[in-house]
C-alpha cells in the first residue's frame, strides 16, 4: 500500500470530508478521491459510505485506521530514534493536560522545553482528568499530566508536584456563615462545583467525605468546566468551593476572596503526569517527563499564596 494513499485516507477518516482532507494535505479534492478509490480498489473493500454530503466510515474504514495510526507511529517514532543518534530531539508530541496544569503549570515548562528543543512540534488538548486518562489509555495521546489518578492496569502515574487546595469564597458569604460548626457551614453553603471527572472534583470529594458528607448532597448552585470560570463565580458571590490555591492566587491576594481554614479537611492533592505503559515514548516524550519532574513543583509553590 502507499502511504500517500493511506495519509489521504487518514484525512478522510478524521476529516468526515475528501474537501476538508485536501485542504489538510494541500491537495485536490479530486486528487483525494483517487486515493480512496485506489485503495479501495487494491484492498477489495468500501472504506467510506457517501450518505448525501456525509462521509461515514465502514466497518472494513475503522478497521484500516487503527492500523494506519500505527504505521505512522511508527514512522515517526523511528524519524525522532534516528535524529537522537544525530544528538537531535525532532517530532510531534499529542499531550494532554487536566484543567489547572495545562493552564497554570504546563505553559511556563513547555516554553523551557520549546528553547531547549525547537524542532519538536507539541499539541496541547486541554479537557478534564478522566477524559485525558482516558486518551491517554486509548493512545489518542502520548502523555497526561492530570490531576487525579484513574486506576488502569496499561497506565502508569509519576508524581510531578504536590498541589495545596483552599475552601474559598467571598468576605460576604463568609461573614453570613461564619458562626456555623465545620459539618453545618459545608452543608449551609451554596456551592460552586467542578464537573465529574475532574481531579478538583474528585479531591474535593474526598476532602469532605472525611465529614461524612457526599459531594452529591451539597446545594450545588453552578457546575463549570473549568478553573477560570470557577474563580470568576466565586468573585461574583456564588457560592463556595474547594479549589487549588494556584487557580486563585490573585483574588486571595487583594482580598476578593477569603481562604477557610477547617481543621478538619485534606486539603492537598498531587499532580500526575500520565503515559501507557504498552506504548513506546517518543525520546522528545521522555525529554518531556524530565522537564515535569524538574520543574513542576517549583510552579506549584511559587503560585501559593
Amino acid at each position: 500500500m502507499d502511504i500517500r494513499k493511506i495519509e489521504a485516507f487518514s484525512k478522510v477518516y478524521e476529516h468526515c470530508s475528501f474537501s476538508k482532507a485536501g485542504k489538510s494535505l494541500y491537495l485536490s479534492q479530486p486528487t483525494i478521491s483517487a486515493h480512496v478509490a485506489s485503495l479501495e480498489q487494491e484492498l477489495e473493500v468500501q472504506l467510506f459510505d457517501r450518505i448525501g454530503r456525509s462521509v461515514v466510515p465502514t466497518k472494513a474504514g475503522e478497521v484500516l485506521y487503527e492500523h494506519a495510526k500505527k504505521i505512522f507511529e511508527a514512522s515517526e517514532l523511528a524519524i525522532s530514534e534516528l535524529r537522537k543518534l544525530q544528538d537531535r530531539i525532532t517530532g510531534k508530541l499529542d499531550l494532554g493536560g487536566s484543567t489547572i496544569p495545562a493552564n497554570y503549570i504546563m505553559p511556563e515548562i513547555l516554553a523551557k522545553f520549546w528553547q531547549n528543543y525547537p524542532e519538536v512540534i507539541m499539541d496541547l488538548r486541554i479537557g478534564d482528568s478522566e477524559d485525558i486518562v482516558t486518551q491517554v489509555r486509548d493512545n489518542a495521546l502520548m502523555l497526561g499530566v492530570v490531576g487525579a489518578v484513574f486506576e488502569s492496569p496499561d497506565l502508569h502515574y509519576e508524581k510531578i508536584a504536590s498541589d495545596s487546595l483552599v475552601l474559598a469564597m467571598t468576605p460576604a458569604l463568609y461573614a453570613k456563615h461564619r458562626h456555623l460548626s465545620e459539618d453545618d457551614l459545608l452543608r449551609a453553603l451554596p456551592w460552586v462545583m467542578r464537573e465529574e471527572g475532574s481531579g478538583t472534583r474528585v479531591a474535593m470529594a474526598e476532602s469532605i467525605a472525611k465529614f461524612g458528607i457526599d459531594i452529591h448532597s451539597l446545594r450545588t448552585v453552578i457546575m463549570v468546566r473549568n478553573a477560570g470560570a470557577m474563580s470568576r463565580c466565586l468573585s461574583a458571590g456564588m457560592g463556595a468551593s474547594i479549589t487549588s490555591a494556584i487557580t486563585i492566587h490573585d483574588e486571595l491576594a487583594t482580598g476578593a476572596l477569603v481562604a477557610v481554614d477547617l481543621p478538619g479537611l485534606q486539603m492537598e492533592r498531587s499532580f500526575h503526569v500520565v503515559f501507557n505503559r504498552k506504548r513506546s515514548l517518543f525520546p522528545a516524550a521522555i525529554k518531556l517527563i524530565e522537564f515535569l519532574k524538574n520543574n513542576a513543583q517549583n510552579i506549584a509553590v511559587r503560585s501559593k499564596p
